[in-house]
């Protein structure tokens, strides 16, 4: 037992180590930090609300108290920007757990069981795939309206079939292995042997899928935004704010610029993190300093 756990934190402080020696991981966890400590402490810092309509409108950064200028309607840009990374953040982490957790359930049965459970749940996810997620979204946001938990189960049955596609193969290969086989032989309990052996060993992969799936879900939270069925105005998307700068992108391009550079950085640090951790995570690297 003594052993196990030592083997187990040994396997997480090469990770650890692996990770943070990544300058790339470095630099997107950095940046990650950057933008959530200006999503909280902005709208602290600013003196204007995310909806306070004012006199000067369309004016450029340090404009009258205004650090990154004003929109359309003469409201504040930086409040507004710090809002849209909490809303993107917020969003995104919710629908990548209920996502991995309903993919680990689905894909624990499938990769486990196999036969035609696993039969049954594949030919489903095939079948789901199919449809172009876009579409999902519109006949979801389109008869239930485009309230905050309704754009979440959008963007959760568009996202949750490639965590169980790569859970299932997880376990598939895990169940193989011959301490699974010597537990299901002395008659270990199969609940035991899954969150015991199988479920442990076959999350790894899941933790990168993680950091890809929060970017995932924050790009498509901002497609739906700027298609116009997404979050609506006055609601500080980074996505409605995109689209409704639209018509200023050549006499006022920093309308436009400033949320488009928010969420390509907020997500390149995402991807940046998922990159370390995958490497960090590959046995293959292991043992290869």
């Amino acid at each position: 037992m003594s052993q196990e756990k030592s083997t187990s934190l040994s396997y997480w402080q090469d990770v650890r180590q692996r990770f943070f020696a990544n300058k790339i991981s470095i630099v997107g966890l950095a940046m990650l930090v950057a933008m959530i400590l200006f999503g909280i402490f902005g709208p602290i810092v600013s003196k204007f609300k995310y909806d306070e309509l004012g006199p000067d409108i369309l004016v450029g950064p340090f404009t009258n108290g205004h650090w990154l200028g004003t929109d359309d309607l003469g409201r504040d840009i930086f409040v507004r920007a710090t809002q849209g990374i909490r809303l993107s953040l917020t969003v995104a982490i919710i629908v990548t757990l209920i996502s991995v957790l309903l993919g680990v359930t689905l894909g624990g049965i499938a990769g486990y069981f196999g036969g035609f459970v696993d039969t049954l749940i594949s030919r489903f996810i095939d079948t789901w795939q199919v449809i172009p997620f876009v579409l999902i979204g519109f006949a979801i946001i389109t008869v239930f309206g485009s309230s905050f938990w309704v754009i979440v189960l959008a963007l959760v049955l568009t996202g949750w079939y490639s965590t169980t596609r790569l859970f299932r193969a997880s376990v598939m290969q895990v169940k193989s292995l011959d301490y699974v086989e010597a537990a299901r032989a002395s008659g270990v309990k199969t609940s035991r042997i899954i969150l015991r052996h199988i479920g442990p060993n076959a999350i790894p992969p899941i933790i990168v899928v993680l950091a890809f799936s929060i970017a995932g879900a924050i790009l498509s939270e901002s497609v739906y935004a700027f298609l116009g069925v997404g979050f609506r105005e006055p609601t500080p998307s980074l996505g409605v704010m995109i689209s409704g700068s639209r018509n200023y992108l050549t006499d006022k391009p920093f309308v436009f610029f400033i949320p488009g550079s928010i969420l390509v950085i907020l997500t390149l640090s995402i991807v940046l993190i998922g990159d370390g951790l995958r490497d960090a995570l590959d046995p293959k690297l292991r043992g290869t300093k």
